[in-house]
């Protein structure tokens, strides 16, 4: 009996919550490439046709002599809510290419805010102190930039 006294005791001196809870994100992350121009072309030079998506340009660049440089300026923009930071940059020319050819870029704006856009320049440079023309004629050079969401702490 006392058994059921102190259950009826405890029940009556409890009380259940409900909670219900929704929760939307909505900010967006749309960091992307919007342009790539050939800025600089010498003449006797080809820059081509120049191409971009949202997250990768391609160029093809035929220099004619030492000396011959052509630069290619590529904006990126922060079309998103969420702003930006630079993480990672990372340009590396393939080693199978010849010394002939330099690559170079100018540097990127570190903070992307939103609404905000930044240009560099990717330098593609026929170096001028070369002696003879050489046997392998093209290099390759593979870029990884990366933003990620800025730590506002």
């Amino acid at each position: 009996m006392a058994i059921i006294l102190m259950a009826v005791g405890y029940s009556t001196f409890a009380t259940d919550f409900t909670i219900k809870g929704t929760t939307e994100i909505t900010g967006n992350w749309d960091v992307r490439i919007t342009n790539i121009t050939a800025t600089q072309v010498p003449d006797g030079c080809d820059a081509g046709t120049p191409t971009f998506t949202k997250d990768s340009i391609n160029f093809s660049a035929k220099l004619n002599k030492p000396g011959d440089e052509i630069i290619y300026a590529v904006t990126i923009e922060n079309l998103g809510t969420i702003n930006a930071e630079l993480q990672t940059i990372i340009f590396t020319e393939e080693i199978d290419g010849i010394e002939e050819i330099n690559y170079t870029t100018s540097e990127l704006k570190k903070d992307l805010n939103v609404g905000d856009a930044t240009t560099f320049n990717i330098i593609v440079t026929y170096v001028k102190n070369t002696e003879s023309v050489p046997d392998v004629k093209t290099k390759t050079l593979t870029g990884i930039i990366q933003y990620v969401q800025k730590d506002t702490t």
